[in-house]
């Protein structure tokens, strides 16, 4: 894990992610790259005098944070690189990701349960919608990143192995095998055991030309994806929960963006990622 983004705004959350990002990088011989976007006060044009003192301000300001914020027995024996850009959109992490040839974007949010927070709601969900690259949101503060107990969630239909081969290359460079997980729905979209069993074969027979994946399978029923998920996660304590997103074209709903926000927004542990 060459190298790793997460965008900072010196909040608990962002410290949160900091930490889990350093675990990951220092086990698999990684560094970090912590990003500060600047945004300006509302009221100030984008040019004169009045403007560039603000910019300096801030910057020096933005600069005298780092100095404390990274000042962590955490991050002891790593290479730490930090950048501090002007706020433009907030879709531009996952640019820069790519610019940095990162591995992957870690992210600290609150959920839903709490507004007051520059990262969630809007810029994580802006950054899970268009980033390329793996997107990592942590909530809470973590004392190991094994992740040896993980579940990848998806419907296992043909048209999604292109999401499923990216999260399985994630896992791979992690060393885990996740559980691969089918939420089987009563609204509709209902599916028979037997009729599982086939379109498991299928998808891995398609994915990887054999069945070795077949006995980490798990077909679970409940009323919606999200609540199906929650319950194998609590039941299983399950450390880290890995979701596909799709939001341009007609690939299955399952990939839409509101259920994976939901999953990634409503659940307190660990949720990966990946755009489609």
């Amino acid at each position: 894990m060459k190298n790793i983004i997460i965008p900072v705004d010196f909040s608990k959350y962002s410290e949160y992610a900091v930490k889990a990002a350093a675990m990951l990088a220092k086990k698999h011989s990684g560094n970090l790259t912590l990003v500060h976007m600047l945004e300006m006060p509302t009221g100030y044009s984008d040019n004169g005098g009045d403007h560039n003192k603000a910019m300096v301000f801030m910057l020096k300001f933005a600069e005298k944070k780092f100095e404390t914020f990274v000042d962590k027995d955490y991050l002891e024996d790593l290479e730490v690189n930090i950048i501090i850009k002007h706020y433009a959109l907030f879709p531009e992490i996952g640019t820069l990701a790519e610019e940095q040839n990162a591995d992957l974007i870690v992210m600290g949010s609150h959920g839903v349960s709490n507004h007051n927070d520059y990262f969630l709601g809007s810029n994580t969900e802006k950054v899970v919608k268009t980033s390329k690259i793996p997107v990592l949101v942590i909530k809470e503060e973590l004392h190991d990143i094994e992740f040896t107990n993980s579940v990848y969630v998806s419907d296992f239909k043909l048209e999604s192995i292109e999401a499923y081969l990216k999260a399985q290359a994630f896992f791979n460079m992690i060393d885990v095998k996740p559980t691969l997980l089918f939420v089987n729905k009563s609204d509709g979209g209902f599916v028979s055991s037997r009729e599982m069993e086939s379109r498991f074969e299928d998808f891995l027979m398609e994915a990887h030309g054999n069945l070795d994946n077949l006995e980490y399978f798990e077909n679970y029923d409940d009323y919606t994806v999200l609540e199906g998920v929650n319950y194998f996660v609590e039941k299983n304590d399950i450390s880290l929960v890995s979701i596909a997103t799709h939001g341009k074209s007609s690939l299955s709903k399952f990939f839409n963006h509101s259920i994976s926000l939901d999953i990634a927004n409503h659940l307190k542990k660990p949720v990966l990622t990946l755009l489609i």
